[in-house]
């Protein structure tokens, strides 16, 4: 009896252990936080939270490393949530305010950091800084000029390498100067080739709309303006309307997708200015022939100013002079604590300090 107690008892533990394990990241005005980064103790990617802050299961893992751009580091155990539910703080991360003096260039200094990812394990990684300047009308001006830090490209086992992050994070700094919900707001493409539209969702609220349905959020609290948007909802879905079935066709059959965030410092007004840009975080996945590929993009405005172009041109070369090759995860920590970057979770470093063990990089 005793025996056929235990292995009945053996059996509904292993069922519920079979379970998935979902949990929900909120801030601590209760709203989601989409785009959370789940990792393991051992440092793997698990996998990241909807547009409503969930994850389905982690996994079985019993504690999970959560990591955002805009929210600072948590590791918790999982079968102390109650109801899955996890409260992340915001980090303490601010640019000074810019001082307005009669020059022709918005100054604005960029700290990057780039992850890629095969399935959950990291085999890129890559930091470093980017000085560019935009015309008062917000228009780009000159090429991102970047500066390199810390990459794994020279083992040829790697997918993915610093060139490939650094498109990504130029291309990121120069789409910059204009925010998501000025562009819902105002540009025709949006309006007429995406089909996006924005619809109240409370005080200072908006939630983003195609014709399928939600796929993003705007929020004005506290002196700032963040914004998620699910970019492969709308972009697969311009596809379809636009006759566009070849790419429709790839997105698709790779399982595309990406997500977007973005969070601006308000002027006094309460309107978002291009100079304001706080953070910016993307996040693509695509099923490729060695696993599911994952990349991920994050950009600190570290610094923003008024310049002429003689100004722009010596801190560029400033910032170059000494730091054209890699620089090691030391140095870059040091940059990090003297602009009050929100240092990396221990399970991120944890995977980079293995990543260097296989590339024969210095740390």
């Amino acid at each position: 009896m005793k025996k056929i107690l235990w292995m009945v008892i053996v059996a509904l533990m292993t069922t519920m252990n079979s379970f998935a394990q979902k949990i929900q990241i909120v801030d601590n005005d209760g709203n989601a936080i989409p785009l959370v980064s789940v990792f393991s103790e051992d440092g793997l990617l698990i996998g990241t939270t909807d547009l409503n802050g969930v994850l389905a299961d982690v996994n079985g893992a019993a504690k999970v490393s959560l990591t955002h751009i805009a929210y600072k580091p948590q590791l918790v155990s999982v079968s102390n949530l109650q109801n899955g539910r996890v409260v992340m703080d915001d980090v303490d991360f601010d640019l000074e305010e810019i001082v307005v003096k009669p020059k022709p260039y918005v100054y604005m200094e960029y700290y990057f950091r780039g992850f890629s990812y095969i399935g959950d394990s990291l085999r890129v990684y890559s930091a470093g800084i980017i000085p560019v300047a935009y015309e008062i009308e917000n228009r780009y001006k000159g090429k991102v000029r970047s500066v390199w830090s810390f990459g794994g490209a020279a083992n040829k086992a790697l997918t993915w390498n610093t060139q490939d992050l650094e498109y990504h994070a130029e291309r990121g700094v120069k789409s910059s100067a204009t925010s998501i919900e000025t562009l819902v707001r105002k540009s025709e493409t949006f309006k007429d080739y995406y089909k996006v539209s924005m619809e109240e969702d409370g005080e200072n609220r908006w939630i983003v709309k195609n014709p399928e349905g939600v796929i993003g959020h705007f929020f004005h609290d506290d002196g700032m303006y963040r914004a998620t948007l699910d970019g492969a909802k709308m972009q697969i879905y311009a596809n379809k309307v636009n006759g566009e079935g070849k790419m429709q066709k790839a997105r698709e059959s790779r399982n595309y997708d990406y997500q977007y965030t973005e969070v601006y410092a308000l002027d006094e007004e309460g309107q978002i200015q291009p100079y304001n840009k706080i953070m910016e975080m993307s996040h693509w996945e695509y099923d490729s022939s060695k696993g599911r590929k994952i990349t991920i993009i994050y950009l600190y405005a570290t610094d923003h100013s008024y310049m002429d172009e003689a100004e722009f041109k010596a801190r560029s070369k400033e910032l170059n002079k000494g730091r054209t090759g890699d620089m090691s995860l030391e140095e870059l920590e040091e940059y990090e604590r003297a602009q009050n970057i929100p240092a990396l979770a221990p399970t991120q470093l944890k995977a980079i300090h293995e990543l260097t063990k296989q590339t024969g990089r210095k740390k």
